[in-house]
This record gives structure tokens, sequence and C-alpha cells, in this order.
């Protein structure tokens, strides 16, 4: 598989050189961009997960939060895919060539780019540093010392996590349109990033039991399942919230980003594809799993995560495409399915690999 995966992810980045170089680059970029807000987030996820359980004390969850963990493993190539983003600041970012007086401060480029780069990288620091605390097989778990020291640095990845991903939200996606705004738009992004993300530790979780990697009981899935319920409530807040202000306030200037978005095709129909199968359809069926024994049996769990991460993923598109040009459309070309594809196989090579290194401490019962 190792092969396999190489090869689809020399493939993705071959197609992505050559579309980056031709006259439909902004389709290109765009699509790049969209992978690298979602893969970046779902990676970084994993870690905070982990710090929130481990600064709340979630004894039940041991195995769950070391494999929260794997999705560091991404953590460095996705420092390297921000740094290829740099070529592109011409053709997704308008204020690069034409600066707005009013929001030169804030966007300027070696401004934006030094914050996006530094904070970046020290918030990927800081999660090895975690996954190192946690991983750490030299002191015996109730280590007194060893638990402050892990409670302090999960104290300091939880605050960085919130503060980098928010600013990808306000930099990376809101600046796209620099004359639009939201407060919230910052704290979306941190949701709905959280939201796939306890949906991915919640299959990896799923997956790695059903290899005999761990041995998680039902009662530790159902609480994951519970988690991914509460994001995915959370999501429809933030969106709600953030929905309510700007259409009841009726600013053009603001309430054109809902309009593009709702009422042009195929930018409506495709949100409400997202309403429905991203939330509608997962809240039904995890509102009714919440009572009862927890199964045994995640056959239609694993359909409804699934359904969720596509759902993100195109709703990430829904928020990047109709800000750059309000006449592109919609990326299920040949050229954009294997971009995608190129930066999963990366995803799952990186996890792979910190796999291997990790691997024996993974399986450790504690």
């Amino acid at each position: 598989m190792t092969v396999f995966w190489s090869l689809v992810a020399a493939l993705g980045a071959v197609v992505f050189l050559v579309g980056a170089s031709s006259s439909n680059a902004q389709q290109v970029w765009s699509i790049y961009l969209v992978n690298l807000v979602f893969w970046s987030g779902l990676a970084v996820s994993g870690p905070a997960i982990a710090g929130m359980m481990q600064v709340t004390e979630a004894r039940w969850s041991p195995s769950v939060r070391r494999i929260a963990l794997t999705t560091a493993g991404f953590l460095p190539i996705s420092f390297v895919l921000f740094l290829v983003l740099y070529a592109g600041q011409t053709v997704l970012y308008p204020w690069v060539t034409t600066p707005i007086p009013a929001k030169a401060a804030w966007l300027n480029v070696p401004f934006f780019w030094l914050r996006t780069y530094v904070l970046a990288a020290i918030l990927f620091a800081v999660c090895f540093a975690f996954v190192r605390a946690l991983l750490r097989d030299a002191l015996p778990p109730d280590d007194e010392r060893e638990r402050d020291h892990r409670n302090r640095v999960a104290v300091i990845l939880l605050m960085l996590w919130l503060v980098t991903v928010s600013l990808w939200g306000f930099d990376l996606l809101m600046s796209l349109d620099p004359v639009w705004y939201s407060g919230l738009l910052g704290g979306y992004y941190v949701v709905t990033s959280m939201y796939p993300g306890f949906g991915l530790v919640t299959f990896l979780a799923i997956r790695a039991n059903a290899r005999g990697v761990t041995q998680i009981s039902p009662s530790g899935i159902q609480d994951m399942a519970k988690l991914t319920f509460a994001m995915s409530v959370f999501w429809m807040y933030f969106f709600f919230s953030q929905y309510l202000v700007i259409w009841y306030g009726n600013i053009p200037i603001e309430t054109r980003f809902f309009l593009s978005r709702f009422f042009n095709p195929p930018w409506g129909q495709i949100a409400w594809a997202i309403f429905i199968v991203g939330w509608l359809i997962p809240f039904s069926y995890l509102l009714k799993r919440l009572t009862g024994r927890p199964p045994t049996r995640h056959k239609v769990f694993t359909v409804i995560l699934f359904m969720g991460w596509i759902a993100i993923f195109v709703e990430r598109i829904l928020i990047v495409f109709p800000s750059i040009d309000k006449n592109m459309r919609f990326p299920l070309g040949i050229r954009e399915i294997l971009i995608t594809a190129g930066f999963f196989a990366l995803f799952a090579l990186s996890r792979q690999r910190f796999l291997a290194k990790y691997q024996p401490l993974l399986r450790q019962p504690r």
C-alpha cells in the first residue's frame, strides 16, 4: 500500500504543478487551498482532542487519546504545503495586488505570511512535544510530575491551537473576499475542523479495535459517538449564529456572502446537500444512538462518519470557490479529483510513518 499511496501522491503533485502553470490556474489553486485547510485542520485536531482529554483527565480514554495523536504525522507535510501556498497568493488573494487601505495594516504580504508560518511552526512543534510527553514510557502513568508536565503542554497546545486555527479561518478563507467579513468565521472554522476530527478519531478507534491493536470498550466508542454528535450540534449552532446576525443586519456587503451561496446555482443546491448529508442525517442517527446499550457493530455509524467528512470537505469548497469567482464551476473534473487524492495519499502515508515509529507505545494498555 505504501508504494500505491506514494504513486497517488506523486501523480497528484504532477497534476497540480501542470495545472498551476496553465490558463486555469485559479481553479487549481482553489482546490489546493480547499485541501490544505481541510487536511491541515483534520491533522491538528487529533492532538487537540488528545489535549482536551488530558486536561479533563478523561481516564476512560487512554487508547483513544493515543490514537488521536496519530494524525500529527501529517503536520510536517502540512507545513511544507503551507509554504507552497505562497506561490499562489496573487491568484487567490486580491488584496496582494490591490491593497485595501483600511485593512492594509493586517492584510499585507509580509505580516500575513509571517504570522501564518510562525504560528503554524510553533503549534506543530508543541503538538510533537505533546506526542513525546504522552507516549513517553520511561515513567509510570501515575507519576505526578509527569502528569503535571503533560497537562501544562496540553494547555499550551490548546491555546495555540485555538488562536492559530481561528486565524486560518480569518486569513486563509475570509480574506479571499477581503471586503466581506464576519467576526465568527474563525470560531466557525475551528468547530468545523473539530466535527470531522472527532469523527476521524472515532473511526480510527473502531478500526484499531477490529484489527486487535486496542481493546476500547463499546461504552468508549459510544462516548466518542456522543462527542461527535455534540460537535455536529455545535457546528450548526455556529452557522446559525453567524447567519442570523448577518441576515437580520441586512447589510448588502455582508448578506451577499449568503446570497451567492444559497441562491446561485449550483451553490444553492450544494449548500442544501451539505445541510442534509452533513448534519440532518448524522444528527438524526446519532441522536437515536445516544440512548440504549452501546452497540458492538458500527457499519451504519461508519457510513455516518464518512458523510460528515465529505460534507465538511464540500463545505470548504462552498466557502472558497464563490469567494474567488462567483462563476467558478464545482470542482468535479479529473484534475481536481487527482489533486484531492494526492492530499489524501500524503495524509495516509504520513500516518503510516507515525504508526511505524510509535506502534509499540500505541499498543500499551495504559
